[in-house]
């Protein structure tokens, strides 16, 4: 029985093999490369974003410089007899010519050239309105008053009255004044009616500037002619206190047209006739409309 119990015990050797061969077990098998395998196909690969092509640079050419060409007055270099600056250093080759017929060179600022015609004009204006103010100012009381009726504002001022020395029957007076220009007082005789006169009154005391004329039947360039027209006439104007201011005055032949007066306080005004255009043994003298203005008291 001493026999049958005895086991057998394995050799070192043995069981170092086995461990040996389960440790190889495992590990996962690589394959060699081979000499012989041909290399893997390269994968796909997506097309790159396009780029814009750069411009190339080119170098300038060189330009030999002339041996006999113009020394440059700042820095000596020579250059072509064409040029007008300094290939080095900018600097004008060309004397600047007193005519300046080429113009300024760049970053040259060119003379300045006033006109003398207009600043003496300027200042001859303003030497006269000097005049005028000082003078005003200096010669007293009707000076200024001729200084601020220059300077005034004009109002249209309306007659209350319309008188004549004689009138026709059809085109008396007050038609002249009426604001309409195809209506006309008429003298009633033949030919210039030399003395015979037209007088419009204020109803109160006015600053008179000036007045307007309308000579003839009418405004109207085909109309106007058909009876006679004043040409020379005196108007005297009076004032509130009496005194007659009269001047001697002529028309042109058509058209509207002004008369400057100034008369402070004026009280009527008389137009006197002396002389007329295409007076005639068939027409009488016609004035259309007669315009007053005054100063404004605003």
């Amino acid at each position: 029985m001493a026999e049958d119990a005895e086991t057998t015990t394995p050799l070192p050797e043995a069981r170092a093999t086995s461990a040996t061969d389960a440790a190889r077990a495992l590990l996962v098998p690589v394959q060699e490369p081979s000499a012989t395998q041909p290399p893997e196909a390269p994968g796909s690969v997506l097309p790159g974003r396009p780029e814009a092509a750069r411009p190339k640079v080119r170098t300038a050419p060189h330009t030999p410089a002339p041996e006999n060409g113009t020394p440059c007055p700042a820095c000596g270099t020579p250059n072509h007899q064409h040029r007008n600056f300094c290939r080095s250093c900018a600097t004008p080759l060309t004397p600047r010519r007193e005519d300046n017929a080429t113009g300024p060179y760049a970053g040259q600022r060119p003379a300045l050239h006033r006109d003398r015609k207009r600043w003496i004009a300027r200042a001859l204006i303003a030497t006269a309105v000097v005049a005028v103010v000082v003078g005003g100012v200096i010669g007293g009381p009707p000076a200024a008053r001729a200084v601020q009726d220059h300077f005034a504002k004009r109002v249209a001022v309306h007659p209350t009255k319309w008188a004549a020395s004689h009138e026709d029957p059809n085109h008396k007076a007050a038609l002249a004044g009426d604001s309409y220009s195809n209506t006309w007082w008429g003298t009633g005789y033949a030919d210039d009616a030399a003395g015979t006169y037209l007088e419009a009154t204020f109803g109160q005391p006015t600053d008179l500037l000036a007045l307007l004329i309308t000579p003839g039947t009418s405004k109207r360039q085909g109309q106007q002619s058909e009876q006679a027209r004043p040409q020379e006439f005196d108007l005297v104007v009076t004032d509130s206190s009496g005194k007659q201011h009269t001047s001697h005055r002529t028309l042109n032949d058509g058209g509207v047209q002004r008369v400057d007066v100034r008369v402070r306080d004026a009280a009527s005004v008389r137009i006197i006739l002396r002389s007329a255009f295409g007076a005639a043994k068939d027409k009488q003298v016609a004035i259309a409309e007669v315009e007053f203005f005054a100063r404004s008291k605003n």
